[in-house]
């Protein structure tokens, strides 16, 4: 990896490339260099080349710096002692240390070499060789002066050899008064040199290591002072030293002196950090360790700490988690370490790359690893974590060895890259030389560092951390790599997390560069880096689910790779853990997450590719993937062969899985009509791996849409999921292969599909899939397998409500596999399939339901309501529910509990469930409440109360009981109707008889409810107690403090006091005393205990009572009554003038509300008998019988429970209810029933439940029934269906009951309903057979048809006398009121879920019938009245919140169907067509009428909905009836047709979206274009060239606006449907639509230039040496059906160009001179139509008589034109003959030759620029592009009769340039 080995071998890249700047590795390499240069120059010195040599080194010192000339005197030092040189004279080696030992005073330069050699000195002093030298004898030698000898010395004191510092201090002390005197001689001296003599001074005062005459030292350090010119704060520091040094010595040191210790080292470190080895050795020595840190600076006390531990003064750790143990003071300590680390390391940078002084000491290994440590596993805040996260990171790059700080590393190493000694730097980059080079494999490469990392040897483990760190310190420069290299690396990175040789902070970072990779963009060298990596370590992602989500939201690796992401998505299941985007990564930490959401489906499982040992999958280069794409691109079934041939050359096995991978993902899934053609590619490249690849990729695709959330609500994601359907069947089941039950098990996906509500995605599905079965002769019918599917798909057909579009796609595959839908039979799966556990969002379901459709029992409010943090409290730390199975009461009564015991699991089960829902928010909310109302009061109250325990008690008195009523007040009604719901779900899943069921659910509850809600209360006291504590801890604590220290002084907490300003403001009686409370102020506190829990009575609140009562009764007040004295509600029915009354209501228990319900009950029975009144509304306004219904309710109201005691109360009166016999006394009852619903939206729902579904005879009462249906009790459809049920199983009684029942709701005094009403159990009694009718059913048959006839009658009278008053003014509003009644009527049968098709014939019959509607006015009227009450509610519903939008078109789709009904009954008259076919006109032109009025009125409020419903279910419901009008079919299309002209774009712009949408309906436009002869064609051309021609003066501007451009696509779409489904109706009507479309839009004229007819294959343009004239097409004229010849005529130009086609004489000058001027418009515009069928009918004439294309009278006319036509016109002409470069015929053949031709021949430049202009513009576009337009380009570019290629507009601009270029080489390619 160093610069030496790039030299030895450029082509192999290493991890360390050449930088383009000079880094800190090049100046240490740099610095290397030299020294060696400087060491060769010594060894080789001798007296002969000692001048050349000594000038060279010289040179090298001058250029290179003071570090040259260190080097070069401890090299010589060491040469003259190892060589015994020291006393030759004429040696070179002392010569030239003589020569650079001379340090003159005059010359500061040379003075500051002093530093160098005393440097150099001191480093050879700790030598071995150090210990034979003569230190005075070399200072001798050298001729140094007595400064010198002084600044010499001084550093010799210590850390040398002994005999060395034993001579430096004798030589110092002879010296050092000869210095003072020398030093006072010198007039300059540099500031470097005294810094460096004050800096060895105080270093050997702080070591202690001489004892120095004190005065001299003074002297020195005052001579030496005058002459320092800059920073004196050095002298003032050492000074200070010495003070205290001269103090300590005289054995006094004071607190003053400790402070100027203090200061004086603060000071030291200030000026140079580096000093702080003297200041922990002074600190040491007066033993101030670890105490006077505390009082230092943080950084100062930091690197004292860390120092001290390396010397073992200290333990670091320690001392570093006590200061963060400290709650106070640990995030501001935690802080001031981190600056630390970032300082130290900015130094760090600084240091390698400049050799600055005074720097501070490098902070160890050791150290910075126990910072990192301490940090990580402190408390400290989140923001703090994610900082030290990040100077972790730090620390990592800079410091390498820490990735492997947990070996043996050298002790006080800092571990970073300069540390690495040149031979471990030789050796790491030697090991990713061999590997790069092949020498060495990964797996050896592996195995080599895992034995580094184990190794106990420091150097071994240098290498390995100065491996692992030089390449995570290149991943910046990955993307320059080589692809093989970049391979070799991605696979290396990744086995190092494989393998575990990275963990801690290097995993983090190993892990965030793979994920920082694969955010790249995909196919880009990092991406595929990304991939290889992740797939080494794929095995342990299951240890990192945080880190598998975040790979998860990838969309490229989850699209290129989807067999990786199952596998990541399976591994983040295992662990169950589920990470928000943008959360914070760590793979070391724990993993707690939340669940992770359940796949959707199960029944699907991707298969594995069997490995291949030879096979080693990876990108194949962007060179390599160009061929292959452009090699896919091209290929076709003509020339098959000879591309998969090209393919083969460059495909190899090492790409299968990305091919597969882009033939999957980016082909076959969108684009289904190549399917047979990439299958015909995989069975030439016969290829077996390369299948499973495809196959494999194709059920990952598969699997990831299936489970998609996005593939439910977009349909182009299911057409996706469709077409990989259609080819997975088309590579199996067509081949004869099955697809195993493993792999997909279709009937399980169908039947998940049922469960979770995706049989939208699943059905398209399997039906694309199975739709290959009729090419295979294994599984085509009858197939056991597929008819298994089938059955199951029969079944979801009939017995589930499919919408219209997934019947559709089962009946397409009945029809493809020529099976007849009816004639299989369903299976019975479906109906005894028990419901499904479903996957809840709720917090229910989130703690496990335990039994199947527990979700439907609806959420709680109070979750809904709940903070979102609260219920993660809540799912931290659940509060306890205790067991309740001792204290539920299961009362004797309840059979349901007798009968089956199992029952009594079941509700402590939900009960358990339903507290557990409850409890937490629940408690939370009313803890908080309290505890801050708590201690709010308690702080004021007891401001004054020194006693903690008084005031403890009573703010738990307080806040338990505040809880604990907030508690029950809150739960109470929520709890009850949780308990409710999940007590009737549990027993209904359990299969339990539903009446017994509600019985016990309603007594259960009321009985335990009391129960549930006392443990709400518990955990609520208990939690506030609690809290409370907490929140008062410090008052306590002063309180206890206080008592402590003062026990006999009174207590004023001033903190309180202060803030409550309104204290002094206080009656005396609340103004709290010195001394405390007082017994009469505590006892308010300890009535809390007294005050009785229970929830709120709905009659102590007098206001909702009489809200109550006046709902159900307008005229009733308060007041007294002698008849209800002995209740405990005294109430009255006073007139209005009378006072009213206020009274409490007062709660009462259940067992007296039934007691007083019991005798309510008893005195209206009583009253009703003597009663002689027959009905309710007959009784006087103050009857007493009209009170008791009124108090019925408000007894329940005065209950606990109130909808618990109306559920009791109704189920009482129903069965008295039924055993009733006088009128009065049951409509009593059904008034009280009434109100009783009024309480409770439940109770209704309950009641009218039972009164219809129940199951019992004594329901059989009409006159009940009667008084129930009055009062809206009874659903009449419902019933009218359960009825109809009864009467077909036979039941006599229910035959019986039906007949007086429909008798006295029918020809009652008063009719209840209509025949309609019924009309369910009127078909049942019709369908009766056999003698023993009944007469009661007899008679009503008979009755109902007399008055049917009579009813007829009276209508056509009612007609007559309308008729004769024709003139009267308000027979419209009659007419249309009337009109209104029969489609409501016709509305109410629509929506009839018993109406079949049958009846809705009968009743549009019967209204066909009616005489006012065979007026064809009248008629008119009938369809307005309809249309635009359907409309106007239709628009009304849109507006009403939480309105289905379906349920407001319920009457436009009635209408439809009445029209169609209408339809197909004239259709079977005599003249069924004609009059079917007018009447349908008829309501269309109505319609258009309405819309018309729609758009005028209400301009841009114009709504197009309800009229887009009405034309859609028009069109689907004359689908439906299609074989019913099979001859009139197409004709009434034809007429839908004609309306939709009309309401073309251009004259209703508001209806545009909606036409459009129509105009392309999949039962509109196929249909017209399938139909026979072609009739439909004209039709639908006539309505297309009205969308293009709404659309030009929008298209002619550049940009588009939203709306435009989603038209412009829409249209789009439906030029690519017609141009792959009816191809040859584009290639007939190509004139007419190109015709209109504007010159701008090209790709959209291409789409429809590119139809060919679908039984011609067309022959490849890129073939070389194609012959054109050889194909046998090209001789055929296609059909051409737009009248082009009529412009012309309409023109006179028609006889002109006859005439001169014909002679080419007549008048041939003065004709071609007026040709120019007569393409022109009014408006001196060409007109572009006329210039179109000008050259059109020219070129089709001359084709017609077989002329030659160069030859003739209409050549002559097209050169003219070319040539003298403006630069407009030329483009327009040009551009009319490019409009028929179509597919081979002779048209295109023709038009393709003279376009050639004219380039050619013409003499102008800017003509041919503009031929080639109009066909390079329409190529340059997206595909499709026109066969003829190929064939013309290529020829003209590469036939070199044309030279193109030397036109000069070829070259005009650099960017034309490159554009030919680009089109030429796509060319030559193909």
């Amino acid at each position: 990896m160093s610069s030496e080995s790039e030299l030895s071998n450029a082509s192999t890249p290493s991890p360390k490339q050449q930088r383009a700047t000079t880094t800190k590795f090049q100046k240490a390499s740099l610095a290397r260099i030299v020294k060696a240069q400087v060491t060769l120059l010594i060894s080789n010195l001798n007296n002969d080349n000692f001048t050349r040599k000594s000038t060279d080194i010289h040179t090298l010192i001058e250029t290179h710096g003071e570090d040259i000339r260190e080097h070069l005197f401890r090299y010589l030092l060491s040469d003259i002692y190892k060589l015994d040189l020291i006393k030759d004279e004429g040696s070179p080696h002392f010569r030239l240390l003589k020569e650079n030992a001379v340090f003159s005073t005059q010359d500061n330069k040379k003075l500051e070499a002093m530093i160098s050699f005393s440097l150099a000195l001191e480093q050879f002093s700790k030598s071995d060789v150090a210990s034979k030298a003569d230190i005075c004898y070399l200072f001798d030698r050298l001729e140094l002066d007595p400064f010198d000898k002084m600044v010499f010395t001084l550093p010799l004191f210590s850390g040398v050899k002994d005999n060395i510092s034993e001579q430096a201090k004798r030589v110092f002390g002879t010296s050092l008064q000869n210095a003072i005197a020398y030093m006072s001689k010198i007039e300059s001296i540099p500031d470097k040199v005294l810094q460096y003599l004050f800096d060895a001074i105080a270093h050997a005062l702080s070591e202690d290591s001489y004892q120095f005459d004190y005065d001299k030292l003074q002297r020195l350090i005052a001579i030496a002072s005058e002459r320092l010119v800059s920073d004196t704060s050095m002298v003032d520091q050492l000074q200070r030293l010495l003070s205290i040094k001269m103090k300590r010595h005289g054995g006094h040191l004071s607190k003053d002196d400790d402070q100027q210790f203090k200061q004086s080292i603060i000071e030291m470190y200030n000026n140079n950090p580096a000093s702080v080895t003297r200041i922990l050795d002074l600190t040491k020595e007066i033993h101030a360790l670890p105490q006077i840190l505390d009082s230092l600076p943080p950084y100062l006390a930091l690197d004292l700490a860390s120092l001290a531990d390396h010397q073992k003064a200290m333990h670091l750790e320690s001392w570093l988690q006590e200061k963060l143990q400290d709650p106070e003071q640990k995030e501001v300590f935690a802080n001031q370490c981190l600056l630390y680390l970032n300082q130290k390391l900015a130094i760090e940078a600084q240091r390698q790359e400049d050799s600055q002084q005074y720097l501070p000491i490098p902070l160890s290994l050791e150290a910075m690893s126990t910072f990192l440590r301490v940090l990580a596993d402190s408390p400290i805040s989140p923001a703090l974590i994610s900082t030290t996260k990040e100077v972790q990171n730090r620390c990592l790059q800079t410091f390498p060895k820490l990735m492997n700080v947990r070996t043996q590393a050298t002790p006080g190493s800092t571990g970073s890259e300069v540390s690495f000694k040149p031979d471990v730097e030789e050796e790491a980059n030697l090991y990713y030389e061999r590997i790069y080079n092949g020498e060495l494999s990964t797996d050896a490469m592996i195995d080599l560092l895992k034995k580094l990392s184990a190794s106990k040897e420091p150097r071994e483990q240098d290498v390995f951390a100065c491996m692992i760190h030089n390449l995570f310190d290149e991943y910046s420069f990955f993307p320059k790599y080589p692809d093989k290299e970049l391979s070799i690396t991605s696979i290396l990175f990744g086995s190092l997390i494989q393998h575990r040789l990275v963990s801690y902070v290097p995993l983090g970072v190993a892990l965030r560069y793979v994920l920082d990779a694969l955010r790249n963009p995909m196919g880009s060298k990092m991406f595929n880096f990304g991939v290889q990596a992740l797939r080494q370590f794929q095995n342990r992602l299951s240890e990192w689910p945080q880190y598998c989500s975040h790979l998860l939201q990838i969309p490229d690796l989850v699209q290129s790779q989807p067999d990786l992401a199952a596998f990541i998505q399976t591994a983040m299941n295992q662990q169950e853990v589920q990470v928000k985007p943008g959360e914070d990564l760590d793979p070391n930490a724990n993993n707690n997450s939340s669940p992770a959401t359940r796949e959707p489906f199960t029944s699907i499982h991707v298969p594995l590719v069997p490995a291949t040992a030879d096979v080693v999958y990876s990108e194949p280069a962007d060179t390599v993937q160009d061929k292959i794409l452009f090699i896919i691109n091209n290929v076709a079934q003509n020339n098959i062969d000879s591309k998969v041939a090209d393919l083969l050359q460059v495909l190899k096995p090492s790409t299968f899985k990305w091919f597969s991978n882009y033939l999957v993902v980016k082909r076959i899934s969108s684009e289904p009509n190549y399917h047979d053609l990439y299958i015909l590619v995989l069975d030439s490249v016969n290829s077996k791996l390369l299948n499973q690849h495809v196959l494999c990729e194709t059920y990952a695709n598969i699997a990831i849409l299936l489970n998609s959330e996005k593939t439910v609500s977009n349909s182009s994601e299911r057409s996706l999921l469709k077409n990989l359907g259609s080819w997975l069947g088309r590579m199996t089941l067509a081949k004869n292969k099955p697809i195993l039950h493993k792999h997909i098990a279709f009937k399980d996906l169908l039947l998940e599909g049922y469960d979770i509500q995706r049989l939208i995605v699943v059905i398209p599905f399997v039906c694309k899939v199975l739709e290959q079965c009729r090419y295979s002769s294994v599984f085509k019918p009858p197939n056991p397998w597929l008819m298994a599917i089938l059955r199951l798909m029969v079944e979801l057909y009939d017995f589930t409500e499919l919408k219209l579009n997934l019947k559709f796609e089962i009946e397409v595959l009945c029809k493809t596999l020529s099976l007849d839908l009816k004639d299989i039979k369903p299976t019975s799966v479906l109906k005894n399939r028990q419901p499904q556990n479903q996957p809840s969002r709720n917090t229910f379901a989130a703690h496990g339901a335990g039994y199947p459709g527990r979700a439907a029992a609806g959420g709680n409010p109070l979750l809904q309501n709940a903070d979102v943090d609260g219920q993660a409290d809540i799912a931290e730390a659940p509060i306890p529910v205790p067991n309740l199975a001792p204290y539920i009461a299961f009362s004797p009564q309840i059979p349901l509990y007798t009968n089956q015991p199992a029952a009594r699991r079941l509700v402590l089960q939900a009960f358990t469930e339903s507290i557990r829902e409850i409890i937490g928010p629940v408690v939370e909310r009313a803890v908080a409440i309290a505890v801050v109302s708590t201690r709010d009061l308690v702080s004021k109250d007891f401001v004054m109360e020194a006693d903690e325990n008084k005031m403890r008690k009573a703010a738990h008195m307080m806040a338990q009981n505040l809880a604990a009523s907030l508690a029950m007040v809150t739960s109470k009604e929520p709890l009850r109707l949780s308990i409710v719901n999940n007590l009737r779900t549990i027993f209904l899943a359990h299969g339990m008889n539903e009446s017994m069921a509600e019985q016990a659910i309603i007594l259960t509850v009321a009985d335990n409810l009391d129960l549930m809600c006392a443990v709400i209360e518990k955990a609520a006291m208990e939690k506030a107690t609690l809290e409370i504590d907490q929140v008062l801890a410090m008052a306590l604590l002063n309180r206890k403090k206080h008592h402590e220290v003062r026990p006999n002084q009174p207590y004023v907490d001033m903190e309180t006091y202060q803030m409550s300003g309104f204290v002094n403001t206080l009656p005396a009686l609340l103004r709290p005393k010195p001394g405390g409370l007082q017994p009469s102020q505590l006892n308010v506190y300890e009535d809390f205990m007294r005050i009785p829990r229970a929830a709120p009575s709905a009659a102590s609140t007098t206001p909702m009572m009489d809200r109550a009562m006046a709902r159900m009764d307008p005229g009733f007040q308060h007041g007294n009554s002698p008849l209800a004295s002995s209740t405990a509600f005294d109430t009255s029915l006073m007139g209005t003038q009378q006072q009213q009354q206020q009274q409490q209501l007062p709660q009462a228990s259940a067992h007296v509300i039934l007691e007083r319900f019991a005798h309510c009950i008893a005195e209206l029975e009583k009253l009703t008998s003597q009663a002689n009144i027959n009905t309710v509304n007959a009784l006087p306004q103050h009857s007493d019988i009209r009170i008791l219904i009124r108090q019925v309710p408000m007894l329940a109201l005065s209950s606990f429970d109130k909808a618990e005691a109306a559920r009791t109360f109704a189920q009482k009166i129903v069965q008295l209810l039924y055993k009733s016999e006088k009128q009065l006394t049951i409509e009593a009852y059904v008034a009280i029933l009434e109100h009783l619903c009024e309480l409770s939206p439940n109770v209704g729902t309950l009641v009218t439940s039972w009164l219809t579904h129940a199951d019992d005879e004594r329901k059989y009462n009409v006159p009940v029934t009667v008084a129930l249906i009055k009062a809206g009790l009874i659903n009449l459809p419902e019933q009218d269906q359960e009825l109809s049920i009864l009467i077909e199983s036979g039941r006599t009684s229910a035959i019986e009951y039906t007949a007086r029942l429909i008798r006295a709701c029918l020809f009652g005094e008063y009719p209840l309903a209509t025949r309609h009403e019924f009309i369910a159990s009127l078909e049942a009694l019709g369908n009766l057979r056999g003698n023993q009718l009944p007469e009661s059913v007899l008679a009503l048959m008979e009755d109902m048809r007399t008055i049917s006839g009579s009813h007829h009658h009276q209508q056509q009278q009612q007609h007559m006398i309308q008729d004769n008053q024709a003139q009267d003014n308000g027979k419209d509003a009659a007419l249309r009121e009337q009109f209104q009644f029969f489609f409501a009527e016709w509305v109410r049968l629509y929506q009839h879920p018993a109406t079949t098709e049958k009846t809705m014939l009968a009743f549009a019959t019967q209204l066909s019938q009616q005489s006012i509607l065979k007026m064809d006015d009248m008629l008119a009227l009938f369809y307005r009245v309809c249309i635009e009450v359907s409309v106007e509610h239709a628009i009304k519903s849109k507006m009403l919140p939480g309105q289905s939008p379906a349920a407001g078109y319920h009457p436009i789709d009635a209408l439809s169907k009445l029209i169609v009904c209408f339809v197909r009954i004239l259709a079977s008259s005599e003249n069924g067509q004609t009059d079917a076919l007018a009447y349908f006109t008829d309501a269309l032109s109505v319609a258009v009428l309405c819309i018309s009025q729609h758009h005028e009125v209400r301009g841009q409020h114009f709504d197009q909905r309800p009229f887009l419903r009405l034309f859609t279910c028009l069109l689907s419901d004359l689908h439906s009836a299609e074989q019913h009008i099979q001859a009139l079919y197409i004709p009434l299309l034809t007429a839908f047709s004609n309306t939709l002209y009309t309401l073309q774009p251009t004259h209703y712009t508001g209806f545009t979206f909606a036409w459009l949408q129509l105009m392309s309906h999949r039962f509109f436009m196929p249909q017209l274009l399938l139909a026979d002869n072609q009739k439909g064609w004209p039709t639908f051309q006539r309505l297309l060239v009205c969308l293009f021609q709404f659309l030009v003066p929008y298209l002619r501007n550049v940009e588009l606006h939203d709306t435009t451009r989603m038209l412009y696509r829409g249209t789009l779409r439906v030029l690519l449907v017609l141009l792959h489904d009816f191809p040859e109706f584009l290639c007939d009507y190509h004139y007419s639509l190109c015709d209109v479309i504007p010159s701008t839009c090209i790709q959209m004229r291409n789409l429809i230039l590119s139809a060919f007819p679908r039984n011609m294959r067309l022959p490849d343009p890129f073939t070389p040496n194609l012959k054109i004239d050889l194909l046998p097409e090209i001789h055929q004229s296609p059909r051409i059906l737009s009248d082009f010849a009529a412009i012309i005529d309409s023109c006179g130009l028609k006889r002109d160009l006859d005439q001169y086609l014909s002679t080419s004489k007549v008048p041939s000058g003065r004709f071609l001179a007026d040709l120019p001027g007569r393409l022109l418009n009014e408006n001196k515009g060409y007109n572009v139509p006329l210039v179109n069928a000008v050259v059109f009918y020219l070129g089709v004439s001359t084709i017609s008589q077989k002329t030659t294309f160069h030859q003739g009278p209409a050549m002559d006319i097209f050169q003219y034109l070319l040539s003298e036509l403006d630069s407009e016109g030329r483009y327009l002409f040009l551009s009319a003959v490019a409009n028929q470069l179509r597919y081979p015929n002779s048209h295109t053949h023709y038009f393709s030759c003279v376009l050639l031709y004219l380039f050619v021949e013409s003499k102008k430049d800017i003509a041919k620029e503009q031929i080639t202009r109009v066909l390079l513009e329409r190529l340059i576009v997206n595909r499709p592009h026109p066969w003829g337009l190929l064939i013309t380009f290529i020829e003209l570019i590469k036939n070199p009769h044309y030279s193109f290629w030397s036109h000069s507009f070829t070259r005009c601009a650099t960017d034309i340039e490159r554009l030919f270029e680009s089109v030429s080489r796509s060319i030559n390619q193909n």
